[in-house]
């Protein structure tokens, strides 16, 4: 083979090589123009945070906003005056409200008669409330609100089957009278007045609403009355007016603001003898009898604590149910329990 034809075949593979190069370094340079001129692509999004303990689903108290005095008509003549005051609606729960919570369930025949009989005063003497405690019940028991010990009392009445009310203390017409620590008093203003109730009922549990100790001349006052009502509305309670002024105020201001109340038709031991006692006793019955319910109170004496023991066991023969405050209440439909 000549001399051309051997440079021939070495520069042809040399040539394709070349060629080859050529190629891949058109393509490369493509793709790279291709990608260089793309548009850039928009920002991926940072990743979220990590989420943090989140708030717990606790439901907030409610609150009613309610006008100042002079809005809803001067609940308290010439006292200061508030834009507005934050009063709580009771508890969501219906069943949670101590007017539900803590009443006494009455296995009681609603075509039958019902009598309650209210126990005023109670705490102040110890031995003689726990002898009333004692008696076949349901009582319902109202405890003063300075008396000592007043979760174990609530506690004994309980475990008795009785039903508990506060005994609160307030300004009689005369003033040789002393109702008593914690009395509420017609000079007081509506704040005096709620801090007084709260002094009066925060400390303790257990009971189903209030009635007066006393109060001849501060449950004649409506506006102040309303004050009442209002706390009592806000806490979930009901009002029992013993009625010791025949022109009290409670049950209007109570109806007024949707309290629930009932009120006293007997008085038991007025004159503290058991003839006496028990001649009272015989009226509340023939009243349970005449009206279908009947509330009478009486206090821890001797001879209120004698009659009764001697007495109550033969109720029941008379065809009269003994019930606890809330099934009169109940009954009177006034405002029933939730």
């Amino acid at each position: 083979m000549g001399a051309k034809s051997k440079q021939k075949l070495v520069r042809t593979p040399f040539l394709i090589a070349m060629g080859v190069a050529l190629v891949g370094f058109g393509v490369v340079s493509g793709i790279a123009f291709d990608i260089a001129t793309r548009p850039a692509p928009p920002p991926k999004p940072a990743p979220a945070a990590p989420p943090t303990h989140a708030a717990r689903n606790v439901p907030m108290p409610r609150v009613v906003m309610t006008p100042s005095p002079t809005d809803r008509g001067s609940i308290l003549e010439g006292d200061a005056r508030r834009a507005w005051s934050s009063v709580p609606e009771p508890q969501e729960n219906p069943a949670q409200r101590p007017l539900a919570a803590f009443a006494v369930p009455a296995a009681a025949d609603p075509a039958r008669p019902a009598l309650a009989i209210v126990i005023d005063d109670m705490g102040l003497d110890r031995p003689r409330a726990l002898q009333m405690i004692a008696l076949r019940g349901p009582l319902t028991v109202s405890l003063m609100t300075y008396a000592d010990n007043l979760p174990e009392l609530v506690k004994q009445a309980h475990d008795g089957g009785h039903e508990v009310m506060a005994h609160l203390p307030m300004e009689p017409v005369n003033p040789k009278e002393n109702p008593g620590r914690g009395a509420l008093l017609s000079r007081m203003d509506e704040g005096a007045i709620r801090k007084t109730i709260a002094d009066d009922l925060d400390n303790w549990s257990g009971y189903v609403g209030i009635n007066n100790h006393m109060g001849s001349k501060f449950t004649a006052d409506r506006n102040r009355m309303a004050v009442v009502m209002e706390e009592l509305k806000s806490r979930g309670l009901m009002w029992l007016d013993s009625r010791t002024i025949n022109d009290s105020a409670g049950p209007g201001a109570a109806r007024a603001l949707g309290v629930p109340f009932i009120t006293r038709d007997i008085f038991l031991d007025n004159v503290e003898t058991p003839d006496a006692i028990r001649v009272q006793l015989e009226l509340a019955k023939t009243t349970a009898k005449n009206r279908g319910t009947a509330v009478a109170i009486g206090h821890p004496h001797d001879a209120t604590i004698a009659a009764l023991k001697e007495w109550l066991p033969r109720l029941t023969e008379a065809g009269v149910q003994l019930v606890p405050a809330t099934e009169i209440l109940k009954r009177r439909s006034e405002k029933a329990p939730s």
